[in-house]
């Protein structure tokens, strides 16, 4: 059996470890596996870095010091085409279907009869819906022969959109490397009470780790805290920080001085294996996204034992917050619903301990093996097909 994996870029450091052990895997279970990645990186994240030393598998990057964004469909189709047919697979993983490119892949593998491992990101609620995008996603979907998807509500939307049931092979295709990142952030946990103070961070701090772009809801997280704050009588004791770029930086830096908000801190971007230390400073974790196809920022947290608060509308609020048990959630149009969590964990720090720890214990079922075996187990279904 050979299958070829199609990705968009390289950065994607958690996808390295599922795919590292998928190629470890494959000289077990006797198939041959290769990635075909797109670029390097793509625009948002370029300032983010991309570690080469994790990628352990058979791989090939087919415009290389090219983002993502910026390669025209044309030539993109070609290179793919060009490489899947020299390579001959019996399956294709492809990474969704929302690139023109990747509908001549999934039209060749239909015309070659090579079966299609489908993922899919896509939830109900993601954004407004158009008959003709619906349709397509129908088209797809149903004429897949397998799809895996991230999470319940994608799980849940695929099924709407016609997928029979035995064809959906995976929830959880969240790829986060459990084990590497808790050892970053172990061996830097006992610098966290000098490096807070060296940045003058208070006694306890929430964090929000990733991209500044609009969907974050960062500006919207910012004024909450300010109004929490203010509410609660430990208040002065918390910071909010924010660790990462983008496009938003500068109203987000606009919005914490028009509040005089000294206890908002912005943290340069950075390595994804320098992230696990930002958390080391932290002792809650926010994820305020308007919309989220799923939010590793979840992940990351309940790895590193921090309780989460995430937004009702990001696909791990489903699969991985437990209210009450390792975090909360809440409605991010509703400004005072955030200023009332975050106001209660200001209220409770005695709380973090236990939250944190069932956290711990959740995410385990969700570790990168677990995810391997679902994804091997699909490649050798849609072989028996």
């Amino acid at each position: 059996m050979k299958i070829i994996a199609v990705h968009n870029i390289l950065w994607s450091h958690y996808k390295a470890r599922i795919f590292n052990e998928i190629e470890e895997r494959s000289k077990q279970d006797d198939f041959d596996f290769h990635v075909l990645q797109l670029a390097d990186t793509e625009q948002s994240r370029a300032n983010l870095g991309t570690d080469l030393g994790v990628h352990q598998y058979s791989y090939q990057v087919l415009f290389p010091g090219q983002s993502f964004d910026s390669i025209k469909w044309l030539p993109k189709t070609r290179k793919l085409l060009s490489n899947v047919h020299r390579y001959a697979p019996d399956i294709i993983y492809l990474n969704g279907y929302y690139d023109p490119s990747y509908w001549f892949v999934w039209a060749y593998c239909k015309l070659r009869g090579i079966k299609v491992l489908l993922d899919f990101e896509s939830t109900e609620i993601s954004r407004q819906r158009t008959w003709w995008k619906e349709a397509l996603k129908r088209f797809f979907l149903q004429n897949s022969e397998g799809i895996v998807c991230l999470g319940t509500l994608a799980a849940e939307y695929a099924l709407k959109l016609g997928v029979r049931p035995d064809r959906l092979l995976s929830k959880k295709n969240v790829g986060i490397d459990n084990e590497a990142i808790f050892e970053i952030y172990s061996k830097n946990f006992i610098h966290r009470q000098s490096s807070k103070d060296r940045l003058g961070l208070p006694t306890f701090n929430f964090i929000y780790a990733g991209r500044f772009i609009y969907r974050k809801n960062l500006k919207s997280l910012i004024e909450c805290f300010d109004k929490a704050q203010k509410k609660s009588v430990n208040g002065p004791q918390f910071g909010l920080i924010l660790s990462g770029e983008g496009d938003q930086k500068s109203i987000l830096e606009t919005t914490r001085k028009e509040l005089h908000n000294s206890s908002v801190f912005f943290i340069d971007s950075c390595e994804w294996y320098e992230v696990p230390i930002r958390y080391t400073l932290a002792d809650v974790a926010v994820l305020p996204s308007v919309f989220e196809p799923f939010g590793f920022l979840t992940n990351e947290a309940m790895v590193f034992g921090l309780p989460v608060l995430v937004s009702e509308r990001c696909g791990s609020a489903i699969d991985l917050i437990d209210k009450g048990r390792n975090g909360y959630t809440f409605d991010p149009y509703q400004q005072e619903d955030l200023v009332e969590k975050l106001a209660y964990f200001m209220d409770n720090p005695d709380q973090y301990q236990a939250l944190g720890k069932q956290g711990q214990e959740m995410i385990r079922a969700w570790g990168p093996s677990a995810i391997v075996n679902e994804l091997i187990a699909a490649f050798k279904k849609l072989q028996s097909l």
